[in-house]
């Protein structure tokens, strides 16, 4: 090409590649704060836009160099090299927006962006000179490097950028600005080089003058040394081990990449988390602004588990980390916290709004089916919110934003709730619960009571229910509706569950001792409904104290069976091969319970206390109990009317045929020794006259519990 240039016509297009490049720190910017579904569309407008700017600076800089050769354009060229400059946007703006950037990635990203930067110059070229140049092999392939070193400083600038708030933050876009637009000059001064006119636009000049030669060079020399050094310092900062990958959305790294992410999921783990949101608070802090954390807990996770497999539930841990990790922004993070438990920290919050549709998407991302290996897996998620520092420093935060997670699944589950100040006043009081909880299983303040079991028509002892109560020391004798949902938050539901199974073999052993042949009942809590172990864990406890089997039957409520059937089932199976008896409490409370309980292999059922109190007044309700007791003894199953308060209740229940009964017409829950009084009274009643007496159920001295 000509050595001749316009030095007016180039620092034009110098100064509108510095403003183009400023501008489009702006488009990385807002696809960086963009959802999901706005992305594709703005990344399509600002990819032309960025085209339009190259196209623009590419058409300076050939009027630069081939001002007075421009007589006919080929129209069709210039669309073929306006395609190219999009393409090279397109290139540009997803890889700075990507969520991790590999070293090949970027490599990749720049080949591409140097390839079509190469095109839109020679599609330039021939839309100019028709057919009158040729190509030159050697400093083409100059020009194609240098073009790919620019792509990747660009590249780099805008990934490690986007997300900068410093106190110089224009400043240094505008610096960065000018480096881009120098390198895109030197591109273009490397273009001009590879390409030599012919027929009638070749000149006398077969090389280009001293000038040109003189500032191409120190550029192109310039700008590869500002390359070299921008890539070194942003792999060195960002992390050790370039060869594999870059920190997870622009953010520092520990040491070790193992310590850093989780190996299932590949999303950064609980460390890496908790170095991510020091930073996040740091920026929060210095820029007087905000952040919101969120706490997500997948609902109903672990029969997943326990039903199709742990290699299941690890596939279906990974498609959600995948759904979240689509659902959120660029500027979100997201961590795996451990288990089923996934934290996300949602920065560049404009308004409330912006948090309750990425909170939103993740959740309805998740209530999509699942489809693995064969398997139809529908589970939701629960989250719970709170902003930073408007709900406390970092630790408080934590809580904060725990709490309010598991606000939303008492409220029914597949929702979020934000932290307020009725979360806020029954976080307190769970987090004192949970020191008062650690001092009650440390000082051994839990005890059993036992609400006897009547057999209907003898008033014979049947057993007994066994009652976990706790002895706090300043507020009495509690029942477990007080702190048993604490102890399952804080995982001290399993030491809970296996002192009752201990105690419960402790003390038949014990009323054996005494001549006392006890059977009692042991209600199974969630937790343990979902142990695959449980039954394994039950006889070993049995083999301790040398309980049969007979002396023991485990309650599990009606509602979580019915919610888990399968889990059940496989549970039933395992208790019955075992020789355990299994009841279903509350029985009665769903409307097709009969039409399951055929298939069900257990051997009683508990009637709901809501049946018991209105079969004395009304004919319907004891119509109901006396269909289901006919149904039930058709299954030879044994039924137990609970919540029986008094005599007429009781003779109601005789005429249905109810096998048994429980109630404080009977008696309240009492301790051991007073179980063991009972007991004797009423085996020395049957002594001297044959029968029982109801009367001899009641305790001597009423026991004071708190309800």
């Amino acid at each position: 090409m000509l050595s001749e240039f316009s030095s007016s016509i180039l620092l034009i297009s110098l100064m509108a590649g510095a403003l183009a490049c400023f501008a489009t720190f702006g488009f990385v910017a807002s696809l960086y704060k963009a959802s999901p579904r706005q992305y594709k569309r703005l990344l399509t407008v600002y990819s032309a836009l960025v085209g339009v700017g190259l196209f623009a600076i590419h058409f300076m800089n050939m009027r630069a160099f081939n001002h007075s050769y421009m007589h006919e354009l080929s129209y069709l060229y210039l669309l073929l090299a306006l395609i190219c400059a999009s393409t090279v946007g397109v290139s540009v703006l997803h890889t700075a927006n990507r969520h991790t950037l590999p070293i090949y990635s970027l490599i990749l990203a720049g080949l591409q962006t140097g390839i079509a930067g190469f095109g839109i110059f020679i599609f330039f070229t021939k839309a100019m000179l028709l057919n009158q140049f040729e190509i030159l092999l050697l400093p083409a392939m100059l020009a194609v490097a240098i073009a790919v070193g620019v792509g990747i400083l660009g590249i780099i600038t805008f990934y490690w950028l986007k997300s900068y708030e410093g106190a110089h933050r224009y400043s240094v876009r505008a610096f960065f600005s000018i480096l881009i637009s120098i390198g895109i000059l030197s591109t273009h001064l490397a273009f001009n080089t590879s390409i030599a006119s012919t027929g009638e636009y070749a000149t006398d000049s077969t090389v280009l003058n001293s000038s040109f030669i003189t500032m191409l060079f120190a550029m192109v020399l310039i700008f590869v040394f500002l390359t070299a050094f921008i890539v070194v310092v942003f792999y060195d900062r960002l992390n050790p081990n370039i060869a594999k990958r870059i920190n997870f959305k622009n953010t520092t790294s520990t040491s070790n990449t193992l310590d850093s992410f989780d190996p299932l999921t590949k999303l950064p783990n609980r460390n890496a988390l908790n170095q991510h949101l020091q930073l996040a608070a740091n920026r929060c802090d210095r820029l007087n602004d905000s952040m919101a954390l969120a706490y997500i807990d997948l609902d109903h996770f672990k029969p997943v588990n326990d039903s199709f497999g742990h290699h299941v539930g690890d596939l279906l841990l990974i498609e959600v980390a995948e759904r979240f990790n689509s659902s959120i922004r660029n500027c979100d993070y997201i961590a795996r916290a451990g288990g089923d438990e996934f934290v996300a920290i949602l920065g560049e919050i404009d308004a409330h709004e912006s948090i309750v549709a990425v909170v939103q998407r993740m959740i309805d991302a998740v209530k999509e089916p699942f489809f693995i290996e064969g398997h139809l897996i529908e589970i939701s998620c629960s989250v719970g919110v709170a902003i930073y520092p408007r709900d406390g420093n970092l630790e408080k935060l934590k809580v904060s934003a725990d709490a309010a997670m598991y606000k939303a699944k008492e409220n029914g589950r597949n929702q979020f709730r934000f932290y307020d100040a009725e979360i806020e006043q029954a976080s307190d009081e769970m987090q004192k619960i949970r020191k008062e909880l650690l001092d009650a299983i440390e000082k051994d303040q839990f005890t059993l009571h036992f609400q006897p079991k009547v057999i209907a028509k003898t008033q014979a002892p049947a057993g007994a229910e066994a009652l976990l109560r706790w002895n706090h020391p300043t507020k009495g004798l509690l029942t477990p509706i007080y702190f048993i949902e604490a102890a399952e938050r804080f995982g001290f539901i399993d030491k809970i569950n296996n002192w009752v199974l201990m105690q419960a073999c402790k003390t038949i052993a014990d009323a054996r001792e005494h001549g006392i042949a006890l059977s009692l009942s042991v209600n199974l809590s969630r937790q343990q409904f979902r142990n695959a172990y449980l039954v394994d864990d039950i006889k070993k406890v049995m083999e301790q104290y040398q309980v049969p089997p007979q002396s023991l039957i485990f309650e599990i409520s009606e509602t979580h069976a019915i919610h888990n059937q399968n889990q059940f089932k496989k549970l039933l199976s395992k208790f019955k091969f075992a020789h355990l008896k299994v009841s279903i409490d509350d029985f009665g409370l769903h409307p097709f319970s009969l039409t399951y309980l055929q298939n069900l292999e257990v051997s009683e059922v508990k009637l709901d206390k809501s049946f018991t109190s209105g079969v004395a007044k009304y004919s319907s309700a004891l119509a109901i109990v006396d269909a289901v007791v006919k149904l039930a003894h058709a299954l030879n199953l044994t039924v137990v009317a609970e919540g029986v308060e008094t005599d007429e209740q009781r003779q109601a229940l005789t005429t249905t045929g109810c096998d048994q009964m429980q109630g404080y017409f009977f008696s309240k829950p009492v301790p051991t020794a007073q179980l063991f009084t009972i007991y004797h009274t009423l085996n020395h009643r049957f002594s001297e006259v044959g029968e029982y007496s109801i009367n001899d159920y009641l305790p001597q001295e009423a026991y004071p519990e708190d309800t």
